[in-house]
């Protein structure tokens, strides 16, 4: 989300002040955790702190800010249920403001953002966020090996998730009338499959070939490479002979989840699509 959170604030400083709005701390049951960020003008907001009253307070307190001439502010946030209290999940937040306005933060917010969309991680001071400091990673790499049906469902809907797209096929014809829009497209021999690597992102690679020789072949080039994640879609029986393609103890296998997807019954595309990306998202936050 940071990657395409700060990309706004650089675009939205053009036409006037904003607010970053970040959690800095949680205690407890909250609709959000350390690190979500939300941004705030004075007639709408982006991204989100957690919703409801709890989040119609940090919009409150960000417009106040927006009026004054401070560029920080701390709220904190109770949701025990206790009077006054924002909503009754358990739980505590805190969150710290920043107001961005002038010349030298609009030149700030572009670097960030620059620096994000190169793949390049981050350090936000205290200056940044108004308290405290933290690191912002750029959005791990979907590399999609396939360019099927499924890919094109998979690429649809991780569109919407904060990845940064790549997809690969043998076959030219796969990247045709305006297929997989936004991604990286790569064809060719499957030693193609290295430019996809060229990035300090995590990369997670589903591997969704029309075959199980490309499976294979994908496999020995990745094997050699490191990912975030490494899943494979196929039947029981195709997975078991992909496997047998490769020395039992081999390395690769060992991170290899196959079937790909959480098991849903999923049978379409695009249902097919959602199981891998929940498998992904679970993945994600587990690993952050």
């Amino acid at each position: 989300m940071d990657e395409r959170l700060f990309c706004r604030l650089a675009q939205r400083l053009s036409d006037g002040a904003v607010v970053l709005a970040s959690v800095r701390s949680t205690r407890g049951a909250t609709p959000r955790k350390a690190g979500s960020r939300m941004l705030v003008t004075a007639t709408d907001t982006e991204f989100s702190v957690g919703g409801g009253a709890a989040e119609a307070r940090v919009i409150d307190a960000a417009r106040q800010l927006l009026r004054g001439n401070q560029d920080r502010a701390d709220l904190a946030i109770d949701l025990t249920g206790k009077p006054g209290a924002a909503g009754v999940c358990g739980g505590a937040m805190q969150i710290v403001l920043r107001r961005w306005h002038d010349a030298a933060d609009h030149v700030r917010a572009a670097d960030i953002a620059a620096q994000l969309a190169a793949g390049q991680p981050v350090s936000l001071a205290a200056a940044d966020l108004g308290g405290g400091d933290a690191l912002v990673l750029p959005n791990p790499r979907l590399l999609i090996v396939g360019g099927g049906h499924c890919s094109l469902a998979l690429h649809d809907l991780a569109r919407h998730l904060d990845f940064d797209l790549c997809v690969f096929d043998p076959r030219p014809d796969c990247f045709g009338a305006g297929q997989f829009p936004g991604a990286r497209t790569l064809h060719g021999g499957f030693d193609a499959l290295d430019a996809a690597f060229d990035t300090r992102r995590d990369i997670y690679a589903v591997l969704l070939n029309r075959d199980y020789a490309g499976d294979v072949a994908t496999l020995r080039v990745l094997q050699h490479r490191t990912t975030a994640y490494l899943g494979m879609m196929g039947s029981r029986k195709r997975i078991a002979e992909v496997r047998a393609a490769f020395p039992p103890d081999a390395a690769v296998l060992e991170r290899l989840h196959a079937p790909v997807g959480l098991a849903i019954g999923a049978h379409t595309p695009h249902e097919i699509a959602v199981s891998i990306l929940a498998e992904l998202i679970a993945r994600r936050y587990a690993t952050a």
